[in-house]
């Protein structure tokens, strides 16, 4: 009975430290062909906006995460964003929109990035894309502005160009408090 005890007990805490990791842990990549390095989380935060005009369950998504590149002349300190789609936007007649800026919206407060192409700073990517991606960009970021959105309740974006205005991408997964490791 004293064993079962016991290792019921051993269970319980193994099980709970499992439970209790996050998804958020540091990590160091080298891309060894080029010789960049990127500092970055496990995971991007994932937002999301619905697309009804288009299709009932199809949604464009927002993947955005603090990367700290080295190895190249444009080095430093970034937002990385990627807008990937779940639709097929050729089937529907629908193009893909251009954008050159995207708002964040940290607890009601508007931070606005330019987007730069992601190519023009590094030539790998610090994130494997999970679904059609239109796109990715970098932004420069502050160490103060990657805390903001860390800090932050709420959280939201859009992407804008002087002629259009995305919906709103609202926060699917992940959770900007993991940025504060960063």
């Amino acid at each position: 009975m004293r064993y079962k005890t016991v290792f019921l007990l051993l269970a319980t805490i193994l099980l709970g430290a499992c439970a209790s990791k996050r998804a958020d842990t540091i990590v160091a990549d080298v891309d060894e062909r080029t010789g960049e390095s990127f500092t970055r989380l496990d995971e991007p935060l994932r937002l999301a906006t619905s697309r009804p005009g288009l299709s009932v369950v199809g949604r464009d998504y927002l993947l955005m995460a603090p990367v700290m590149l080295t190895g190249s002349a444009e080095g430093g300190r970034y937002l990385w964003f990627a807008l990937g789609t779940t639709l097929d936007r050729p089937l529907y007649g629908a193009p893909e929109p251009g954008f050159d800026r995207i708002v964040l919206v940290v607890d009601d407060m508007p931070m606005t990035f330019a987007l730069d192409e992601w190519r023009d700073k590094a030539e790998s990517e610090p994130y494997d894309i999970p679904m059609r991606a239109s796109r990715s960009f970098g932004s420069r970021a502050t160490a103060s502005q990657i805390r903001r959105i860390a800090n932050s309740t709420t959280l939201s974006a859009y992407v804008t160009n002087p002629e259009h205005r995305s919906p709103r991408y609202e926060l699917v997964r992940g959770e900007p408090r993991d940025w504060l490791e960063f």
